[in-house]
């Protein structure tokens, strides 16, 4: 890739990492405001008195708006262009975020958090398929494990900043600030030096497919959209229950956190050995920490509840990315371009199904703990399952794996990144329709 990049009017200005260090500052704002709402929205429907199934039932609203966003943004992208369709969506989502505010009705508020859903997923195909076309061979690697890093840090201190926002009942505070920093990450993408690359492809590969390519990652993936959505969307209840906000803020946190520090190691072992071993241990952790937290968190001290939860986050929360580097190797290089679209779209249908059934058990027994049964049984169901594939089917051979990335679900376009590709594959990767 060239260091100077031609603009519109034909001269060249500057470097490919300032587009790269302006679409990551945009995202990181994007990721403070999601974290935000992830404590936040549940607290505050507790608040208005709704109920276990209808929070589950909001919640689920959005993984369905998020599976459309994702669905649509390569055809939008191709019609309008990056930066006009992020500010599109980023508009989109701060109206759609405010207007939480002036409705306390169920309906209204699963079609406001549906359509923020669509806008949040279009913001991130039209940053990281940008993203993924400039960043240079050279520094992939460095780049890529930075952007996860920096996104993830948004995630773990929005929530925190619920405590500077007044988090009483029904406060305008909280939800200001999300839609201060989803307007917020708009700015750094309008000025990014250089012309956004076109979007001519649309990422599409049915569910069987994959299935047939790769059945631990599906599994993984979908296992991963069940318990993730559910407990990441309900668990602040629980927190709250014992102490309030703020150990809610911290109680998400700590899952974030156990994923920062296991992810990138796990998935570097996973590049040694077969990683259905890995994916299964992984999916082990978060199996018993669910368990622990369903049977005995009531009597634990808050404490004790927060750093299990995290060894939760560090198994449940980094998975997903061993998953895509598991399809990676077991699929044509022609395909990979679907396969990660895909694969996404099944974690997607996951957290539509999973909040739903969370929310329903939270109602049923009358308390948020349930949510943990759920997440314990169907992570313990897909560990025997996970290693029957990997003694059933041979492992890749070591050369043709594609090498471990970090990869989050929140991705769309830019799942192509945690293949272990270089950039200039990506183009290969896509398929022509």
């Amino acid at each position: 890739m060239n260091d100077l990049i031609a603009l519109p009017f034909g001269a060249p200005r500057g470097n490919p990492m300032r587009d790269v260090a302006a679409l990551i500052s945009g995202q990181t704002l994007l990721q403070v405001a999601g974290g935000l709402l992830t404590v936040w929205l549940p607290l505050q429907m507790q608040s208005l008195h709704f109920s276990g199934s209808q929070i589950g039932f909001v919640a689920s609203a959005y993984g369905l708006g998020f599976l459309a966003g994702a669905w649509f943004a390569p055809n939008i992208l191709r019609h309008v262009g990056a930066i006009r369709t992020y500010a599109a969506a980023a508009s989109l989502a701060c109206v759609t975020t405010l207007l939480l505010y002036a409705s306390d009705a169920t309906w209204a508020w699963a079609l406001s958090r549906l359509v923020a859903g669509m806008a949040i997923a279009i913001m991130f195909a039209a940053a990281e398929g940008w993203m993924a076309s400039v960043i240079p061979k050279a520094r992939r690697g460095d780049v890529t494990g930075f952007y996860m890093l920096c996104t993830k840090l948004g995630l773990v201190s929005g929530p925190f900043l619920i405590g500077f926002a007044h988090p009483e009942p029904n406060s305008a505070g909280p939800i200001m600030a999300a839609a201060a920093f989803l307007a917020l990450s708009l700015i750094p993408i309008s000025i990014a030096d250089t012309t956004p690359p076109p979007q001519t492809t649309s990422l599409r590969m049915v569910p069987a497919r994959l299935f047939a390519l790769a059945p631990a990652a599906f599994v993984a993936a979908l296992g991963s959209g069940l318990v993730n959505g559910t407990v990441l969307s309900l668990a602040p209840l629980y927190a709250s229950e014992r102490g309030g906000a703020q150990a809610a803020a911290s109680f998400q946190a700590a899952a974030w956190v156990g994923s920062l520090i296991v992810q990138w190691h796990a998935g570097k072992l996973s590049d040694h050995i077969d990683r259905r071993i890995v994916l299964a241990l992984l999916i082990g952790i978060p199996a018993v920490m669910a368990i622990i937290l369903a049977g005995f968190g009531n009597t634990l001290s808050l404490g004790l509840n927060t750093i299990l939860f995290g060894i939760w986050g560090a198994g449940a929360l980094s998975y997903y990315g061993i998953a895509v580097a598991h399809l990676g190797d077991r699929t044509p290089r022609t395909e990979l371009g679907a396969a990660s679209a895909g694969l996404l779209f099944v974690w997607a249908g996951g957290t539509i199904i999973g909040p739903a059934i969370g929310g329903i058990l939270v109602e049923f027994t009358g308390h948020a703990l349930s949510i943990f049964w759920q997440a314990g049984v169907v992570s313990a169901l897909m560990v025997p399952w996970v290693l029957w594939r990997a003694a059933r089917r041979p492992e890749v051979a070591q050369k043709d794996k594609v090498g471990f990335s970090p990869v989050q679900t929140f991705s769309v376009l830019g799942q192509i990144l945690g293949l272990g590709k270089k950039p200039d594959d990506v183009e290969e990767a896509l398929p022509d329709k």
